[in-house]
């Protein structure tokens, strides 16, 4: 088993733009539509400056040799300068190997629900097929948690399908504490319900 890459969560940056929709495309299982909306999402977060609308952290997987990026686009849970998240990963099947595990391998956008006081609203959360189940999704999703908490955030809302595709993915927020809030039957076709899921964090003590 190869070893010796490690996973760094930082910032979003222009030139990963065209690799976020690559990587939701390949999942096969967003519609044109969707991914037409991802692209206007990643133009939103690329002209308004971090905050104002939406946040976006990308996973990223180096050799452990390769030096660490600059501080200003390392992704500080607390919105500081300067840490980030790294993970020893293996390279742990065929598939895996094939697809050269160096680069951008999944990312997460997140934003404020306008018109609430502490409401967030989690919109994007795609990890490439060879590295699912690498638990790099379940990075991503804390990584938006913390910093939504050092927000001041309280909620978190899902939005996903009821379609049997969507099975996993309902299963992952289940397994994260995220509860089913309600379905909206037909929603985005016949037999396609539209599933909400919310979660509650922790309030940070006032001090922090």
């Amino acid at each position: 088993m190869q070893k010796g890459w490690r996973m760094i969560l930082r910032h979003l940056q222009a030139r990963d733009a065209e690799r976020a929709v690559e990587l939701a495309h390949a999942t096969q299982v967003f519609r044109p539509v969707e991914l037409a909306v991802l692209r206007e999402v990643l133009d939103d977060y690329m002209q308004a400056p971090e905050g104002q609308g939406y946040y976006a952290l990308v996973a990223e997987l180096l050799p452990w040799q390769e030096p660490l990026l600059s501080g200003a686009e390392l992704a500080a849970p607390d919105n500081s300068e300067g840490s980030c998240e790294v993970a020893d990963l293996s390279v742990g099947t065929g598939e895996a190997k094939a697809a050269s595990p160096l680069g951008v391998v999944g990312f997460v956008i997140f934003g404020p629900t306008p018109l609430t006081a502490h409401a967030w609203d989690l919109y994007w959360i795609v990890v490439a097929r060879p590295y699912q189940r690498w638990g790099i999704g379940s990075r991503l999703l804390e990584a938006a948690e913390i910093r939504i908490r050092a927000q001041r955030g309280e909620i978190v809302r899902v939005e996903t399908s009821g379609s049997p595709t969507y099975a996993a993915t309902r299963r992952f927020y289940a397994k994260h504490g995220y509860q089913q809030a309600g379905v909206i039957p037909d929603f985005y076709a016949p037999g396609d319900d539209l599933v909400i899921y919310f979660k509650r964090l922790p309030i940070p003590p006032a001090n922090e």
